[in-house]
């Protein structure tokens, strides 16, 4: 298998936007049968964009099957892993991909500190524990390792992103007027970007009417993620809630905070307050206190059934197991990609409003920053009117397993 994360294709004609997958959707089929210490063995390596929330999605998820109360400080571990991974794919797309849309050159350097700091921060918050596993007990991590790691991060962003502390950003920039100032007087690609689609007027470009994906009922989701495969396969490669595409993403998770509302006053879920979100959310990150982690809300499920959700970098991942005598009867993962580059999702609305208001010349660059914005997490062709040929977009090769 050559391309086992799947890929996007992306059409645009002056009719239409028409998107098209070929994610295994369905490749968590390959548990069933399984049992559970093979399916945690296997999982991550067969998921391994976003592995560290995909293996604390299927941890949780095997623990409610199997009636295991999950240690509170094992959840907050859980948390901490999950968002330090976060940190690292946001900082991906800011340190080298923004670049591309400015004409510079990634900033490999930056990019290779902020691996090692995440490595770094992973392993002193694990401290030798198994915390990913179902039924795990949590060892002490090693604060002050995980602090400093945090720190150094801190100090990288610092340099590299905002021009002050993450802190003193999150403090200062609450709105578009302070958003542009920032731009204007701080000489990063962070800042240049934010800059240029200010003075371009392209801060509401792709704005449409697709609305958040509000919090899930657990027994609701469980009826589209059952054990029927037909229903449960085609919910998870094209869903839908109360009958309509949603979106789960930073900029969902970041609405109510005083930057990102303030923008979607007059830009609704357009390219600029989406750049925000993503520079909020690592600020955010990076800040001193992250308060206590949030307990995972658990929903009364026969026995043997297990659902979680796990807030991944790019959006919600659900996880749903049926196991019965020890071994794996159904398995389902959604994936915030499939409720982001639906059919009618947010890319495919945002892009056919952009082009009915502008048309379809010299669109390219600006097409593939909202692309990036909302980050389709795998590669994707991008097809243009009158193009000979399909763009390619890869990403660059990464390490996903820290």
């Amino acid at each position: 298998m050559t391309d086992p994360a799947g890929k996007l294709h992306i059409t645009l004609d002056p009719a239409a936007v028409t998107i098209t997958s070929t994610r295994p959707v369905r490749a968590a089929k390959v548990f069933v049968g399984r049992d559970v210490a093979d399916t945690v063995r296997l999982l991550p390596v067969l998921f391994n964009i976003c592995g560290t929330a995909q293996s604390a999605a299927a941890a949780a998820a095997i623990e409610q099957a199997l009636g295991l109360a999950p240690d509170h400080r094992v959840a907050e571990l859980r948390r901490h892993l999950v968002d330090t991974e976060t940190l690292r794919e946001h900082l991906w797309r800011i340190l080298l991909d923004w670049p591309k849309f400015l004409d510079s050159d990634p900033d490999a350097t930056a990019m290779t500190q902020a691996m090692r700091l995440t490595i770094a921060r992973r392993t002193a918050l694990a401290a030798g524990s198994d915390a990913l596993a179902p039924g795990a007990r949590a060892a002490d991590p090693d604060q002050p390792a995980a602090e400093q790691a945090r720190a150094d991060l801190a100090a990288l962003c610092t340099e590299r992103l905002f021009g002050v502390t993450p802190a003193v950003w999150r403090t200062r920039v609450d709105r578009l007027d302070t958003l542009a100032a920032w731009a204007a007087d701080t000489d990063t690609v962070a800042a240049r970007l934010v800059r240029q689609v200010i003075t371009a007027g392209q801060a509401g470009y792709g704005r449409c009417a697709v609305s958040a994906l509000p919090d899930l009922n657990a027994v609701d989701l469980n009826r589209h993620l059952g054990d029927d495969a037909a229903t449960t396969d085609d919910f998870v490669a094209r869903p839908v809630w109360a009958a309509q595409p949603r979106e789960t993403s930073p900029l969902t998770r970041q609405q109510d905070q005083p930057l990102v509302r303030n923008l979607a006053t007059d830009f609704d879920n357009g390219l600029l307050p989406r750049l925000a979100a993503q520079l909020t959310e690592v600020a955010r990150l990076l800040s001193d206190s992250q308060g206590p982690a949030a307990q995972p809300t658990t929903a009364a499920l026969p026995s043997g059934l297990g659902l979680s959700q796990v807030q991944a970098a790019r959006g919600l991942l659900v996880h749903r197991v049926h196991i019965r005598d020890g071994r794996i009867a159904a398995y389902a993962i959604l994936a915030p990609t499939e409720w982001n580059f639906h059919p009618r999702g947010v890319v495919a609305a945002g892009l056919q409003q952009f082009l009915r208001q502008h048309g379809t010349d010299h669109i390219a660059p600006l097409v593939r920053l909202f692309i990036a914005a909302v980050d389709p997490c795998v590669d994707y062709t991008l097809d243009l009117p009158g193009s000979d040929r399909a763009l390619q977009h890869a990403d660059a090769a990464r390490n996903p397993t820290s």
